[in-house]
């Protein structure tokens, strides 16, 4: 009787994980074009793409400097800056200047309506993934020596991290929770490495291959992950104080290619960057076109849709769906509140900025005679948009904006 139990659980398991899996899409976005370096998202939506280069080593053949490409809204595709010599990795600070990794000079550069600046390349050695903590400090992924350099806004760059070859391999993506933690992925082991805001290092997970980027979504909190040399995309869920040692599947077959469709049937190649869109549900990937490990261009950018649907249940608490939230615009309180009772059971709120910073947080909501009220005290942010989500431990059951005056 225990064996058909836990056979039926196991079979009941993998139909669920299909039927989410059948939610996830994967679509192609572009034409092959020259964008084979890191991924970020300006607070409008528009795409930026750094262009490592032709090759994994080496120049370009052809001589001419890479940029660094935008895509926005309308899927138009131009240059955005040139003059690089290997655009690797790339991130916004908290004013929406972009700052740009140039692997090939071996510095780091701010680019400004197009115009790039040089900011610095003190300990900088073999750049790629850089990511801002709250405080407008920068941390920048050397590939050339196996260390996390941090630059502050003033721009004194000291070591911040090192380690031996099972923690730093040619550190290739980076990124940052809401708590200023940063996460790691190397280009050549397929460790995931977390660092507190005091240095400290740890391995809390691995995709099974050597990675690209990552990027995390504070509203699932989630890692997700290209995995370069696996062809896939994967994410690691930080709900958990110790996650488990292997990442989740998002999507891809693992075969070579480019194939559109669902999580199961969805090919990639050598996808390298990756950039989570603000409400955390789609993600935006570069993957070549090329099936020669070392040619990286031409590039697509593909976008996987329905990402939650895949890595999080998402369901109604009893019943969430009849939540009323109101003044919006608002000025100072924002009320939330529900005609029917509902169970509180674990019940939280984050409210985040579009930059994706948990600014408000609310946890162990109570009910009042089985009814929700949920009040939101905007009094002290910036007047701009905003969005909140409330979730019963792992489990989104409400999402949705708001717009601060």
């Amino acid at each position: 009787m225990m064996k058909c139990l836990k056979l039926i659980l196991i079979l009941l398991f993998i139909s669920m994980n299909s039927n989410a899996q059948e939610d996830i899409t994967v679509n192609t976005l572009t034409s092959p074009f020259t964008g084979s370096g890191g991924l970020s998202l300006d607070n409008e939506g528009n795409l930026y793409i750094g262009d490592f280069g032709d090759f994994l080593s080496g120049g370009d053949v052809d001589g001419q400097p890479n940029s660094v490409w935008k895509l926005d809204t309308e899927l138009n595709l131009t240059v955005y800056s040139q003059g690089f010599i290997g655009a690797s990795g790339n991130a916004f600070d908290s004013n929406g200047v972009l700052y740009q990794s140039d692997i090939g000079a071996g510095a780091i550069y701010k680019v400004i309506n197009g115009i790039r600046t040089f900011v610095t390349n003190t300990g900088i050695s073999g750049p790629v993934g850089i990511i801002f903590d709250s405080n407008d400090n920068f941390y920048v992924c050397n590939c050339g020596n196996n260390t996390i350099r941090k630059v502050t806004p003033s721009g004194v760059s000291t070591l911040f991290a090192s380690g031996n070859a099972s923690i730093f391999n040619c550190p290739n993506g980076i990124t940052i929770d809401e708590n200023d933690n940063l996460y790691v992925v190397n280009f050549s082991n397929p460790n995931i490495i977390k660092i507190t805001p005091n240095g400290a290092t740890s391995i809390i997970g691995s995709t099974g291959a050597g990675n690209g980027h990552l990027d995390y979504d504070p509203v699932s909190n989630r890692l997700y992950i290209a995995s370069f040399a696996g062809h896939r995309i994967f994410s690691l869920s930080l709900e958990d104080e110790f996650p488990q040692p292997t990442a989740e599947l998002l999507a891809g077959s693992g075969v070579l290619g480019n194939t559109d469709g669902d999580a199961t049937t969805s090919r990639f190649m050598y996808p390298n960057g990756v950039a989570v869109t603000q409400t955390g549900d789609s993600i935006y990937i570069n993957s070549s076109t090329n099936p020669n490990i070392s040619t990286l261009n031409p590039q697509l950018i593909r976008l996987i849709k329905g990402v939650q649907s895949g890595s999080l249940s998402v369901e109604s608490v009893n019943p969430l769906s009849n939540l009323n939230g109101y003044p919006n615009p608002v000025t100072d309180k924002f009320l939330i509140e529900s005609d029917l009772a509902v169970s509180s059971e674990n019940l939280n709120l984050k409210l985040f900025d579009l930059n994706g910073k948990v600014v408000k947080e609310i946890k162990n909501i109570k009910t009042n005679d089985g009814k929700l009220k949920i009040v939101i005290d905007l009094a002290s942010l910036a007047a701009g948009n905003y969005l909140y989500t409330i979730y019963n431990n792992s489990n989104i059951v409400n999402q949705g904006k708001l717009i601060k005056k």
